[in-house]
């Protein structure tokens, strides 16, 4: 806004970029006591100038300030030699400035402007303070540059605007404000710092500062995108921004070699503040013709032109020097060690040649030669000289080509370019690298190997495994018939006893031993008691036999005639006494009757008991057994039968506790059924072999036998016919046909018999023990087959996994189908070859049958049919194949030293597959002296196609004629495909690159429009 200042009475209104001595010398030169006419004193300036601390003085023919209506003449502004403003004589005021006083206006004299000094120039100072303003004027140059590095961006912009503004003010007449330019605004917040004003620098000090300024700026913006063009090098995609794809393109040219790419920025820069300094003094700000345009002009166009100059004479300087330095070289120089002589001259190349190969060397590369010329010496160090145990040097003649050891698509391009026109050589190298390859792979055949020791090792481990399998079926099968055999050994004594004969004569001497030695030795000691009983004389009171006789006979079913002997009945009768009822006296028999006929006559009651019992008169068997009671009991009160009655007690007890007791009805009908004329036992109702099977059939029939044998003295001998009965019993019963004892029958025997068996506890023991281990024995048995039919399964299922697994496959076939089935690939081929390799590994020599079987397998799946020096050739692909698929089967199968010798094959046939890679073939032009397109188009213009043609052809067979190192650095590059360390040494030798840019182009335009924007505000 406005200033107003209040002066002498009056405000005065300024603009606001007046400063405080521009205001002061405005209000300077008005006169002592004049008054100004309200705020109009001060009128508007004219269109396109502004009030400043330091004016221009442009001279013109009228007073701008002078008011319309005077039409007298203005005085021109001319320059003189002394400064009118010169405080030490204050000068009358000017014309304009008497005019405007006088119409009461401001007039605004604008400060000289400074002066620059007269110094001469010189390379070195003259004096401590001329040293020390160089190096203040070199220092301020420096500076100016680096604040036009940081400024140089809103210059650009600010300069964009001007010219923008400054096209629509002229087009639509307008006063739109300029910009200022940044570095106009540092410049003037740094104008209070001390230093030397460039408008005072002398010219040469003036051209020391635009050469640092501009140099500077060349150098550090230079520096700031050469930092940035690694990352260009390497983006493989444009940048994502538009400032970075813009900084991208910029920095571009220092991808190659930022150094001298710097070096030439710097010394374009240089060159522009020379021309940036001739503009400054010799182009007029305003000019006769054109105004400023010829300054704005000059502005843009000095620093590219300064550039261009500088870096031509650069360019001028290095080819001067380069073309000393190549002919110093041709005259005493000589090719590098690695560089073979000439063949034809046998003279050493010259470094040129070199060069030139070198150079056609690396431009065919498609990565950094550096890095090829490295991977070509490790490759080929690999091969000549390999670290791997057993791996076999190469010779250099089998050496791989070059172009193949660098893997590089472009040195493979080139060399295939060279095969096809030394074709000779090439093949004979590629013959000895493939013959090297072959001998490496021939070399694991082992011919000497006996490959029938695999098929024996196999047939060894069958029968080992088989071996084992069988030896436990015999020992199950044993352990079967041992069981087996103690089994039968139980049933063996039972064999004989399972038949009727056995049990009868069993029966027999049980009968025997019951009755013969028993029974009838205790029957006739009881008779022999009761027939020499003392009481057999006595007459015995017989009133209850005589009241039981009675008793009967007077029941409906009486004793009838016949039931007891008749003769005994009537010596009993006439014994009753018999009283007259009148008299009283006894006119029969004393009532007393003998005891001998008592006890006779028990031995017909019990028989005629029996006989009632039968015939079914039980009226008569009741009556007949209370008549015996009425005899025993007579007998048993007789004094005289009492040692009888003793013994007949126990014999009682022993044959006859009570009537429906087995052994008593044994007794009995042995009784019953007397003796033959022979003396003898009539035994047909109880014949004897049914004697045991009578009192066994029950356990209390049993029970009498122990009861009657009781201290007979064929105790021993009864038990012993007991324990045979039963054991024919038990043959018969728990026998099977084989002679052994079957547990479930024996069981079952022994419960069916447990009850008649406790009435002989030692006998039962025994059968018990028997029917035990016949269980045992069974089980024994059982689990002795199942154990021989697992043992012989299991030998089946030996024998088929055998037979299936490679041993059977080495049985059955040759080892080397085995490998080959391996190396066919399959699922389990690892697991076979792992048991394969277990199977020969501590039997040496059919691990090497299996070894050589299996290289044989494999030199016949990677060789050809074409011969190979002496071998057949081996292809890549299938050895490739084989590697990957199988390296890790081979790395079983064969050493460590040997699976590197394998691998150094492959490697080295590895290198063939590399010429596979293609580049896209570069254009021949470097090699070739071509005529422009442009003289091409004239002479086929003039002379027409075919004419034209031909005197083009004949040109360009003309330019090749002429002498050039062509042929030499072709002799070179051709040395090199075949030595590694020469086409190592080629493609790292330092060559200068032709195409390396000497500066940046677009920086110096970068420069030239900065400079322009600075000078393009509106003065």
């Amino acid at each position: 806004m406005p200033q107003l200042i209040e002066f002498e009475g009056q405000q005065h209104e300024f603009p606001d970029d007046f400063t405080p001595a521009d205001i002061q010398r405005a209000l300077s030169s008005l006169p002592p006591g004049s008054k100004l006419d309200g705020p109009t004193a001060v009128p508007p300036l004219p269109s396109g100038y502004t009030l400043d601390r330091k004016p221009t003085l442009v001279p013109v023919d009228f007073d701008p300030f002078a008011p319309p209506a005077q039409t007298a003449p203005v005085p021109k502004l001319v320059p003189v030699d002394h400064d009118p403003f010169a405080p030490t004589a204050a000068p009358a005021p000017g014309l304009g400035a008497q005019n405007a006083a006088r119409e009461g206006r401001l007039y605004v004299t604008p400060e000289p402007p400074p002066q620059p000094i007269e110094r001469p120039p010189s390379l070195l100072p003259s004096s401590v303070g001329g040293a020390v303003r160089d190096f203040t004027v070199g220092a301020q140059g420096v500076g100016k540059g680096l604040t036009d590095i940081v400024t140089g961006i809103p210059d650009l912009v600010a300069g964009a605007q001007n010219a923008v503004t400054g096209g629509i003010n002229r087009v639509f007449d307008t006063n739109i404000p300029y910009a200022i330019p940044a570095s106009k605004l540092v410049e003037k917040a740094t104008s209070v710092l001390p230093g030397i004003d460039p408008a005072t620098m002398s010219r040469s000090e003036k051209l020391a500062y635009d050469v640092n300024r501009f140099g500077t700026q060349a150098v550090g913006t230079g520096a700031m995108l050469a930092q940035r063009a690694p990352q260009v090098a390497e983006a493989a995609t444009r940048s994502d921004t538009a400032v970075g794809r813009v900084l991208d393109h910029v920095a571009r040219p220092y991808t190659e070699a930022p150094a001298r790419t710097l070096v030439g920025d710097t010394i374009g820069g240089m060159g522009a503040g020379v021309a940036v300094n001739a503009a400054d003094n010799f182009v007029p700000e305003h000019a006769v013709v054109g105004d400023t345009w010829p300054k704005a002009i000059a502005n843009a166009l000095a620093p590219v032109v300064g550039a261009v100059g500088a870096n031509s004479l650069q360019g001028m300087t290095e080819g001067l020097a380069g073309l000393i330095r190549n002919i110093a070289a041709k005259s005493f120089g000589s090719a590098s060690a690695p560089i073979p002589l000439n063949p034809n001259t046998r003279a050493p190349y010259s470094s040129a040649d070199v060069d030139r190969a070198a150079s056609k060397l690396q431009a065919a590369a498609t990565g950094s030669p550096r890095a090829l010329a490295q991977d070509i010496r490790e490759n080929a160090t690999a091969l000549a000289k390999p670290n791997e145990a057993g791996a076999a040097p190469l010779q250099s003649s089998a050496m791989p080509t070059s172009g193949l050891l660098s893997g590089d698509p472009g040195l493979i391009t080139a060399e295939q370019g060279a095969r096809t026109r030394n074709s000779p050589d090439f093949i004979k190298r590629d013959q000895n690298v493939k013959s090297a390859a072959a001998e490496r792979v021939e070399a694991m055949r082992d011919p000497e190997a006996d490959l029938g020791s695999v098929m024996r090792r196999a047939a060894q481990a069958r029968e080992e495994r088989m071996g084992a399998a069988e030896n436990d079926v015999l020992q199950k099968r044993d352990a079967t018939l041992a069981v087996d055999r103690i089994r039968a050994d139980q049933g063996e004594p039972f064999g004989t006893l399972a038949n009727s004969e056995t049990k009868a004569n069993a029966s027999r001497r049980l009968d025997q031993a019951l009755v013969d030695r028993t029974y009838i030795p205790a029957r006739a000691e009881k008779n022999r008691l009761f027939d020499t009983a003392p009481g057999r004389n006595d007459e015995l009171p017989a009133d209850d036999i005589f009241g039981a006789i009675d008793r009967v006979r007077n029941q409906a079913n009486g004793l009838a005639p016949g039931t007891l002997p008749n003769d005994f009945m009537q010596r009993l009768d006439a014994l009753r006494p018999r009283i007259d009822p009148e008299t009283g006296v006894n006119t029969g028999g004393p009532g007393t009757a003998n005891g001998g006929d008592l006890a006779d006559l028990r031995k017909f009651i019990a028989p005629a008991i029996e006989n009632a019992q039968r015939t079914g008169n039980y009226d008569l068997a009741d009556n007949l057994q209370a008549l015996r009671r009425a005899v025993n009991r007579t007998i048993e009160e007789a004094p005289g039968y009492a040692e009888a009655n003793a013994n007949y007690g126990q014999f009682a007890e022993r044959f006859r506790p009570e009537p429906n007791d087995a052994m008593s009805k044994f007794t009995k009908a042995i009784d019953r059924g007397g003796q033959n004329a022979d003396g003898e036992l009539n035994r047909g109702a109880t014949p004897p072999g049914e004697t045991a099977g009578r009192f066994l059939n029950s356990a209390e029939n049993a029970a009498t036998l122990p009861r009657a044998l009781q201290g007979s003295p064929a105790m021993t001998a009864a038990e012993t016919a007991l324990r045979d009965y039963y054991r024919s019993s038990f043959a018969t019963s728990a026998l099977n046909v084989d002679g052994t004892v079957n547990s479930i029958r024996a069981s079952a025997w022994a419960n069916n018999h447990a009850d008649i068996l406790a009435q002989f506890p030692t006998i039962r023991r025994e059968f018990d023990d028997l029917a035990a281990q016949a269980r045992r024995g069974e089980q024994l048995s059982a689990q002795a087959k199942a154990d021989l039919e697992a043992a012989r399964t299991a030998r089946s299922a030996t024998e088929a996994e055998v037979d299936r697994s490679v041993i059977g496959t080495l049985i059955r076939e040759d080892p080397r189908d085995a490998a080959a089935r391996i190396l066919g690939g399959g699922y389990d081929s690892s697991r076979r070859l792992d048991e394969i390799n277990a199977l020969v590994r501590n039997d040496a020599q059919a691990q090497r049958g299996w070894k050589a079987a299996v290289s044989e397998v494999l030199a016949d799946k990677v060789q050809g049919t074409r011969q190979v020096g002496e071998t057949l050739e081996v292809q890549f692909a299938r050895l490739a194949k084989e590697f990957k698929d199988n390296e890790a089967l081979l790395a079983k199968t064969f050493s460590p030293e040997e699976m590197n010798n394998l691998r150094q094959a492959h490697t080295i046939l590895s290198y063939f597959k590399e010429a596979e890679k293609r580049a896209t073939a570069g254009s021949d032009t470097a090699e070739k002296l071509n005529i422009p397109g442009w003289a091409q188009l004239a002479v086929r213009h003039f002379k027409g196609d075919l004419a034209g043609g031909g005197l083009i052809k004949r040109f360009k067979l003309l330019l090749e004629m002429l002498p050039s190192n062509k042929q030499n650095a072709d002799e070179i590059i051709h040395m090199a495909w075949f030595d590694p360390n020469v086409a190592a040494f080629l493609l790292a030798r330092i060559v200068k690159n032709p195409n390396v840019p000497q500066y940046n182009i677009d920086l110096r335009r970068l420069i030239s429009a900065a400079n322009a924007s600075r000078e393009s505000q509106g003065d």
